[in-house]
């Protein structure tokens, strides 16, 4: 069939037209090249168009990943993250920022630690990352309520609606935050977007008044705080134009979520097919705005009880990444963010009940930071797409099923869809199997177009091979520097100019065929060198190279230098930008060929290359001793790594070559084993004993709840948000008088959560729930009977420990995340009612004096009353011979103390997790606390996770650490440990800072120094 370029176009107002932001709704108001103006604002920074968003007019790919900086409270650990972003290509960050952590109480906002707007920033601003921030109000996330404040529960009227008093909630925090963002706006900061909401409904599909007018509020009151420089954003639950269309919350750039694997952890195997309907809907609903992908699927979530995040990375590992984000460029994404990218931890309670504590998310790196194989392919492609500016003005080829479908291959098993750039005519074809059924290996030829040559067949010797879950992007007439490819079988990972030789990197897997054509002047002299893999020829105005590529070939002629490779090799390329400044004095953010650049193949990690006059200053990291090789201009004589120098010379693929070395000392870094440590322990249910008084705890006695999940039995309202104890675990007191045989309770703590019943400290029973994709049970109905024995006369006290894991969700607008936590209802045997309840929960409640870890780090246990988590506190009177090793012979709640000194080498990067193992036998329950810092909730007999990643800046690698591990045992019997270990999860050699600091955070004296408690 004979292929023409015939490009579908859009009308012609829509292409020549940009976009500007007004304060109410978005406008076509000014064509691309004119000033401007927001109402009156500066000149803007950022602008978009039909193909792309524009900085200072300059066209860019935004690639970010989703990185939500509360997940990490070490924000030393920023940099850590973002500069792995950006070696890999990303140029961009995605953040929710969370209402409840900033807001932890109704009177007060504040964005100081884990939160600080501005501190965030800043850090990305070092790095040179580029920052679209959503700060909800809700966000979802699989965080407490979705990121609305426990407090907030309590608030009368429809949540995500325009109710007055959700309004009068959310309006401080989202006042604030803009008035915190305004000053990072591009280009003085690194912000180039804001969103409204999130993954929100119309009025017209949720069938509730109100939520146009909600959206339209709260940009609203972006704009009038500050918001003024940069588009507002949505991201739709799927391609259904809401918001996009003129009217009331329309937002500036519109966009929507893609999850096509869903979150079937299960069946890891099981793909869905590709769906080609993205550019449908985005010329149906924004055809004057680029396509923008604000959350991708970079992994998926895990839930109590379920497969875990090792089988959630095989569900959307490196060849989903490979197939999947490539179907998105071939409808011709320009902004494309992976959800997540780094997870990080839930710590501190604040995941919501379908989750528990690691947020790892099977991303491409992984909750200890530590990269995986999906973020080298990830790389790849961010590489080739800043590399190839002439992606961002491609249309599709032809109609219907010319530019795409089954013709262009020779194979009917090969699907294609050819884009094409009007300007330079370069041509890319994204080739894949037909369906994601097939997962074997198929060969086959494919017709492109060449300027050169008009329309052939490639190979032309050979076949091309695509494996059974690999997809490809095939260009021809593709400029890099001067020359130019006119076409290539293999894929282009990037390029650059060096000493005016134009340098291309391509590569394919190890025994595919590949054939790569360079146009060149007739009879230009060939020199080859590295691996024989690949051989070239002459053939007329071409060098034609061909072969199956293993290591590295490079073949040099005239002004050219072609370097092929396998992929894995490939793979170790990082191509970091010499450190520069732009014109107008801010930090370039986009990765563009025109700014200088290197290649540099074989570390871990690569951060950054500076030019000292003759010296190339190489940072990153290493995990063994490596050969380094560098592709620079010939300025460069020497070489530094992480400041030491290297001893290089010149390889014979024209590389400056050297060798790093690693530290022996990180080998032989010591990590303390917990079972030969002194533990010492303590009962944490003095509640138990017949004189404890609880006559200082709150005393429940609401009749009525505004909320609309309502008692299902009893007098009295036993919510623990009622008051005023949103997370954590809970203790409850009942008193009554008489006789009474029993009592009937409906416990509510979310998915898996668990409880133990005492009647006058007599042990009654306990239960946990279960969450098989989160379907589980999350209200748990015991009835238990009492002997004569088991009361006394006079005061009789029914005693109910109970945790929550996390508020629901909200994100079907219909107050799910009000649902209690608490004893949904009871009723007792008895003539007689309960004559006074009592409760108790985390220290201050909505209150709580730590302003560093934030209103969900603690509950009521006894010893997180009393502050013996917290580091300072006396534990000297506590016994001594005991363990969690040897554990508890009762049901109950034992809390374990012990120290330890860490002293790991400068410039490493130690990664340190607390292990477990699985137990449904003697199934307990613990809670982990580092140096005051609750870091994960362990379940014996459910899991799935079983180790608990603890970020440096919150274990002290340099210095003292104090743990407390509890231990809930739920049966009669008791429980105990059979594995609690610490141990390394890498050991790398890093640029990272020297030495994380521990995070400043409020101890024992600060926080319990003058309060009583009991």
């Amino acid at each position: 069939m004979k292929l023409v370029s015939l490009l579908v176009t859009l009308s012609a107002s829509l292409l020549v037209r940009g976009q500007s932001f007004n304060n109410n709704s978005a406008e076509y108001v000014l064509p691309v090249g004119s000033p401007d103006f927001y109402n009156g604002h500066s000149q803007a920074s950022v602008t978009l168009d039909q193909h792309s968003i524009l900085l200072d007019g300059k066209r860019v790919m935004f690639f970010s990943g989703e990185f939500h900086p509360f997940r990490l409270p070490s924000p030393e650990l920023w940099y850590d993250v973002l500069e792995k972003f950006k070696a890999a290509g990303f140029n961009g960050v995605s953040v929710y920022w969370h209402w409840g952590l900033s807001a932890p109480n109704p009177n007060e906002v504040r964005f100081t630690q884990h939160n600080n707007l501005a501190k965030f920033f800043g850090v990305a601003r070092d790095v040179g990352i580029l920052v679209v921030v959503r700060p909800g109000p809700y966000v979802n996330a699989e965080t407490a309520a979705g990121g609305i404040p426990g407090w907030a529960t309590n608030v009368p009227g429809l949540a995500r609606t325009n109710a007055t008093t959700y309004r009068e909630a959310w309006l401080p925090y989202m006042e604030g935050f803009a008035q915190a963002t305004a000053p990072f706006q591009y280009p003085d900061g690194p912000v180039i977007a804001v969103q409204s909401e999130n993954e929100y409904a119309t009025t017209k599909q949720a069938g509730i008044p109100g939520l146009n007018e909600h959206m339209q509020d709260i940009i609203n009151v972006l704009r009038a705080n500050g918001i003024t420089k940069v588009p507002t954003i949505h991201n739709d639950k799927n391609p259904a134009g809401q918001y996009a269309m003129p009217g009331l919350g329309k937002v500036d750039l519109y966009g929507w979520d893609g999850y096509p694997l869903g979150f079937d952890c299960n069946n890891p195997t099981v793909w869905t097919e590709l769906s080609t309907q993205s550019d449908t809907s985005h010329q149906t609903w924004n055809p004057a705005e680029p396509l923008a992908l604000f959350e991708w699927q970079g992994g998926a979530f895990s839930y109590w009880s379920g497969p875990g995040y090792d089988e959630c990375y095989k569900l959307i590992n490196e060849q989903f990444a490979n197939v999947y984000y490539k179907n998105n460029y071939a409808s011709g994404a320009a902004l494309q963010n992976l959800y997540m990218t780094y997870g990080g931890t839930n710590w501190g309670n604040m995941h919501c009940d379908t989750i528990y504590s690691s947020y790892d998310y099977g991303a491409a790196i992984a909750e200890d930071r530590t990269p995986t194989p999906k973020l080298d392919e990830i790389k790849l492609q961010a590489y080739f797409l800043h590399a190839s500016p002439d992606y961002l003005l491609v249309g599709r080829v032809g109609n219907g099923t010319v530019g795409l479908g089954t013709a262009y291959s020779t194979s009917p098993d090969i699907y294609t869809t050819n884009l094409e750039s009007p300007a330079s005519r370069a041509n890319f074809y994204f080739v894949r199997q037909l369906t994601n059924t097939k997962i074997t290996d198929t060969d086959f030829k494919l017709r492109v177009n060449t300027t050169l040559e008009g329309e052939i067949t490639v190979p032309k010797d050979g076949n091309l091979t695509l494996a059974g879950r690999e997809s490809k992007i095939i260009v021809t007439n593709y400029p890099f520097g001067s020359s130019t490819l006119e076409y290539a079988t293999s894929e282009v990972l990037t390029w650059a100019t060096f000493d005016k030789i134009d340098t291309i990197v391509l590569y394919a897997l190890e025994g595919q065929y590949v054939e790569i054509s360079v146009q060149s002047a007739p009879n230009a002299k060939i020199s080859h060198s590295g691996s024989t893999t690949i051989a070239a020829k002459a053939t007329g105005k071409t060098i034609t190279l061909s072969g199956s590529p293993s290591g590295l070939s490079v073949v040099s002629f005239g002004s050219t230098r072609v370097i092929v490779g396998d992929k894995k090799t490939v793979s170790g390329f990082w191509a970091p930008r010499l450190s520069t400044t732009s014109l107008t004095g801010h930090v370039h953010y986009d990765l563009t060929p025109d700014i200088p650049s290197v290649l540099v193949l074989g570390p871990y990690l690569v951060r950054s290359a500076t030019a000292h006059g003759s010296v190339l200053q190489l940072t990153g990291d290493l995990n063994a001793t490596t050969t380094l090789d560098v592709f620079a201009p010939k300025q460069f004589t020497s070489v530094t790594w992480n400041g030491a120098p290297v001893h290089i010379t010149v390889s014979s693929i024209g590389s400056l070559r050297g060798q790093v070395g690693f530290p022996a000392a990180l080998t032989a870094a010591k990590i303390p084993v917990l079972a030969n440590l002194a533990w010492k322990c303590a009962d944490s249910l003095p509640e138990l004993d017949a004189a404890f008084d609880d006559s200082t705890w709150v005393l429940a006695n609401k009749t009525t709840t505004q909320r609309p999940q309502q008692p299902t039995a009893g007098k009295i309202v036993l919510y623990s948000s009622e008051y005023g104890f949103h997370a954590g675990q809970w203790v409850w007191r009942g008193h009554f008088t008489g006789n009474a045989t029993g009592v009937k309770l409906s416990i509510q703590g979310g998915f898996s959560f668990g409880y133990s019943v005492f009647i006058n400290g007599q042990f009654l029973g306990s239960g946990q729930g279960s969450s098989i994709s989160q379907t589980g049970v999350d209200i748990l109905s015991p009835t238990f009977n009492f002997t004569q024995a088991q009361l006394v006369a006079g005061d009789n006290v029914l005693t109910i420990i109970h945790d929550s894991t996390g508020m629901d969700e909200d994100y079907n607008i219909n107050d799910e995340h009000k649902a209690p936590r608490g004893i949904r209802g009871y009723t007792l045997l008895s003539a007689n009612d309960f004559t006074e309840w009592r409760v108790a929960g985390n220290i201050g409640g909505e209150n709580a004096p730590d302003y560093v870890r934030g209103p969900y780090n603690e509950g009521g246990w006894w010893f997180e009353r009393v502050g013996a988590h917290l580091p300072g506190y006396d534990d000297s009177a506590w016994n001594k011979s005991c363990t969690p090793y040897t554990g508890s012979a009762k049901a109950g709640v034992t809390a374990y103390r012990t120290t330890f000194e860490l002293d790991l080498p400068t410039g490493s990067d130690i990664p340190l997790a607390f292990d477990f193992a699985l137990d449904s036998a003697a199934p307990y329950r613990t809670l982990i606390y580092v140096n005051g810092w609750q870091f994960g909730r362990f379940l014996s007999s459910l899991g799935p996770q079983v180790s608990y990643p603890i970020p440096e800046g919150i274990l002290n690698h340099h210095g003292t650490n104090e743990i407390l591990i509890s231990l809930w045992a739920l049966n009669a019997t008791g429980a105990k440990m059979s594995k609690l270990e610490l141990n390394k999860r890498a050991s790398i050699a890093s640029s990272k800072l020297a030495t994380v600091a521990i995070v400043p955070a409020p101890g024992w004296q600060e926080l319990r120094g003058n309060v009583t408690t009991n």
